[in-house]
Formats: structure tokens, sequence, C-alpha cells
């Protein structure tokens, strides 16, 4: 059961097949173009990480459609930035102007909606955060082997799959604690082994692939599978053009970083 006013959640969903999305962005037509492909593979839930606003042109719009779709939908740093609940020095220009931006966008019960997301939630095998397990609230980003071995202790699950860094990794850990990257798209998970699992961004890639990732997980056959399908790029493009966002936010997306 998912109490919508708590952080920390544990929750229960019979074994079957997710749909796992993060970063979106306020990127519309990766986000339609990803739900529908969720539709053609007959996942039975959809599990959103965090941060559907913050950077794109359609956040309202973007929000709405995540919560018609999604069983649950955690919160990231730009949809609390872009309520005014977290401390934005330390993000870049462009992503200040679209806070900004998005903060003024936003309906008051969109706004209502954003501030009772969960930040993590604890699953009968999994676990989903939008940044880290260790500390869901400090927005920390797993970034190397040495980052994803200090996470490993605090999920309880076999694996844990977050978004925040916009770039899909496999990371394992193996049964004598060695934790190494596993540099492949579908994954059949080991008796004997743990993971972390960047799902990637449907909204604003950045591993230099422009196309809008997600993940699938299949909990009765405990496989993973990352998803990359392409979207109508120059029309969100433009959205943001004229929506008066910097113009560096649009030309981003072509290559993917």
């Amino acid at each position: 059961m998912i109490f919508a006013n708590s952080f920390f959640c544990k929750g229960a969903i019979g074994r079957m097949i997710y749909g796992l999305i993060s970063d979106i962005h306020g990127n519309l037509e990766a986000l339609t173009a990803v739900l529908e492909e969720l539709e053609k593979r007959k996942v039975d839930e959809i599990l959103c990480l965090g941060d559907v606003i913050g950077y794109g042109p359609d956040p309202e719009e973007c929000l709405e459609l995540v919560k018609s779709r999604a069983k649950v939908v955690l919160a990231g740093n730009h949809d609390y930035a872009s309520l005014g609940l977290l401390d934005v020095s330390y993000f870049n220009p462009y992503a200040k102007r679209a806070v900004d931006w998005t903060a003024s966008q936003l309906s008051e019960k969109a706004r209502k909606y954003l501030q009772n997301r969960p930040l993590k939630i604890d699953f009968d095998n999994f676990t989903i955060v939008h940044a880290t397990p260790e500390n869901p609230a400090a927005w920390e980003y797993i970034l190397s082997i040495e980052d994803a071995a200090e996470n490993f202790p605090y999920f309880k699950g076999q694996a844990c799959f977050i978004g925040h860094s916009h770039v899909p990794v496999i990371i394992a850990q193996e049964e004598d604690g060695k934790v190494l990257v596993r540099r492949v798209k579908e994954l059949a998970f080991q008796e004997h082994e743990r993971y972390i699992i960047n799902v990637g961004s449907v909204g604003q890639p950045r591993d230099l692939d422009p196309r809008a990732a997600f993940g699938i997980y299949d909990s009765r056959e405990n496989k993973y599978q990352l998803i990359r399908i392409a979207y109508d790029i120059q029309k969100t493009q433009k959205k943001i053009l004229d929506r008066g966002l910097p113009a560096f936010l649009a030309e981003r997306l072509s290559v993917g970083q």
C-alpha cells in the first residue's frame, strides 16, 4: 500500500512486468512516444522515478499524463526545485531559468500533487528512488563504482532502480562484494548478485544517444531490459524556443547530452 504523504513508503505489488520511466523533464513528445511503446509491450504497471518537470516546455501536460498512467510517481530534485523546496544555487544558469519558468506554469493542483510525492519506495524484491537509496533527499549522484558500492547497503531487495544522472547503466555487486559495470542492455538477474540500475532519461538523455530511454523489469522472470525509442525532437525544440527558454536546452536534445 502506498501512502502518498510519506517520503519513505513500502509497497507490495505482485510479480509482474513494470515499465520504469524517469527524468521526463516536461518533454511531452518523448513521454508520449514512450507511453505508446510501453502499451505495445503490454507492461502491467508503470513506475515513474521522478523529475517529471523542469527544463522542458510542457510541465503541466506531462504531469497530468504521468498521473493518469503511472501506478507510482516519485519526486525528483527538479520537481522540488520548481516548488521552491530546494536550494538551486548550485544549478547551472540554464537550469535555474527553466526552474523559474516551470514554477510560473504550475497550477495549484499540480503543486499539491508534487508536494506529496514520496522519495523512495521498497517493493518485495526491489527499490525505486530518484537519486540514491542512501540519502534520497540529498540528491547525490551515483556516477562511479565507488558511489555504487556505498549505496548497496541501503536497499534490501535484489535491485534498486534510479534516475537522476540521465545516463543508463547497470552496476552489479557480485557475491564476494566486488562491484562492476555490466555493459549490457538486457540482463537476467543472477541469484547471488545485486544491482543498481539507472533507467536513463525519457526527456533529456545525456549519453550521446538522443532517443528517449526507459526500462522494463519483468519480476516474474527476473529480467531487465533498456529500451530506446525515437521521438519528434524538432517539435519539442520549437516549443522550447517559442516559450522563451534557453536555446541550449533545445540544442542539447539533438545530440543527447
